[in-house]
């Protein structure tokens, strides 16, 4: 009776007969058809941790930019694109999935001594050191033996600029450029991915050298070339652009702001100024801009000059009492009472009461005092009467 082997004992003694070890060997370097194995992978999809190599194309060596696809090793620029149709198939309900990408020079050296040797790797067919196409980056090995995914291919991987190249070999596609475009790897200008950018846009910051900086997380949003060309015209930077100093924009980030606005500040020039804090709030060219204008600058907003108030501003201008109000008993009068004299002084202070002191404004009370008594004394004017009993 015929016991069949677990699988990864087939595996090691496979890896023994062809001269490997089952810990160096991986299946991932076959040149031949990928096995059924890889039909029921998952999708391990793109991921845009790079890292550099060297590259080979017709024999001669390059720097390449390798990042990962399904956990195969995969150049960048092909990674993108093949990660674009990845997405366009899984909508489409088909599973693709990277069974060998890019590969180096000496695991391509090994398949070759399989293949001239015949003594591994069922000798299968392998380009020479530096001649094939894995080691350029752009072909990729697909799990074409699973349902659906070569005639999804034959159909739509030249929508994105996929070709199937080696006739015999319906797992072997390449990427020479072409399709959408996009893809989670392509680096911005301030030194991240595509898809590290849109991470950090998902928690509303900028993205510099692969690490999360600015909009509303700490930092500029900057990268020192882009802080140091900004400057060289007068300008900050913040989010990868000029902003603030001369240029238009307060040049704080989103969290800059709002947390100079939790002060009771404002926020120019990554600082807090104006408001609660010392400062104008106002950036140089903000500044600038309102004094051309004849206006005064505060929190990035320019106001008309406060009016200059004369020398005795502040001085309390003297107010007469409300009428009906008695003076203060204890305050000193302008005008000292007249001395009661004898019968003749009290006739006139009633006679001065009767006239009225606005008949003759101005008039002094001596002379007052002596109208009243001559007018007493022909008889046209009578004194006061007094009630009776008091």
């Amino acid at each position: 009776m015929l016991r069949l082997l677990p699988l990864p004992l087939v595996l090691l003694a496979l890896a023994s007969a062809c001269g490997g070890s089952a810990a160096g060997q991986q299946p991932g370097d076959l040149e031949g058809p990928p096995p059924d194995l890889y039909a029921s992978l998952p999708q391990g999809l793109v991921t845009c941790n790079e890292r550099q190599d060297t590259g080979y194309t017709s024999g001669n060596a390059f720097s390449i930019t390798v990042v990962t696809c399904d956990s195969k090793p995969c150049e960048r620029d092909t990674a993108n694109a093949y990660a674009v149709m990845q997405a366009a198939a899984a909508a489409d309900g088909v599973n693709l999935v990277v069974v060998s990408g890019f590969r180096t020079q000496s695991e391509q050296q090994y398949l070759y001594g399989c293949y001239v040797n015949c003594n591994c790797n069922n000798c299968n067919l392998a380009a020479q050191p530096g001649y094939s196409n894995h080691q350029s980056g752009h072909a990729l090995d697909l799990n074409t033996s699973s349902p659906g995914v070569l005639s999804w291919l034959n159909t739509h991987g030249g929508t994105f600029g996929f070709s199937r190249t080696v006739p015999s070999e319906p797992w072997h596609w390449e990427w020479w450029g072409g399709g959408p475009g996009g893809g989670p790897c392509g680096l911005t200008q301030a030194g991240c991915t595509t898809g590290e950018a849109d991470n950090c846009a998902a928690f509303g910051c900028g993205c510099v050298d692969h690490a999360c900086n600015g909009g509303f997380c700490p930092g500029p949003g900057c990268t020192a070339q882009e802080t140091s060309d900004c400057g060289n015209f007068g300008c900050g930077c913040v989010d990868g652009q000029c902003n603030g100093g001369f240029c238009p924009g307060t040049g704080c980030t989103a969290r800059e702001t709002n947390d100079c606005t939790a002060l009771g500040c404002g926020c120019a020039d990554h600082a807090c100024a104006g408001g609660a804090c010392p400062g104008t709030g106002c950036t140089p060219g903000q500044t600038a801009t309102c004094t051309d204008g004849g206006l005064a600058c505060s929190l990035g907003t320019c106001r008309a000059p406060p009016e200059e108030l004369p020398p005795d501003a502040g001085q309390p201008t003297p107010q007469p009492p409300d009428a009906g109000e008695p003076p203060d008993a204890g305050a000193p009068s302008e005008t000292p009472p007249s001395t009661p004299g004898p019968s003749g002084p009290a006739a006139a202070e009633a006679a001065i009461g009767t006239l009225g002191c606005t008949a003759l404004p101005g008039a002094p009370v001596g002379l007052l005092a002596l109208l009243a008594l001559t007018l007493l004394r022909r008889g046209r004017v009578r004194p006061a009467q007094r009630p009776h009993g008091t």
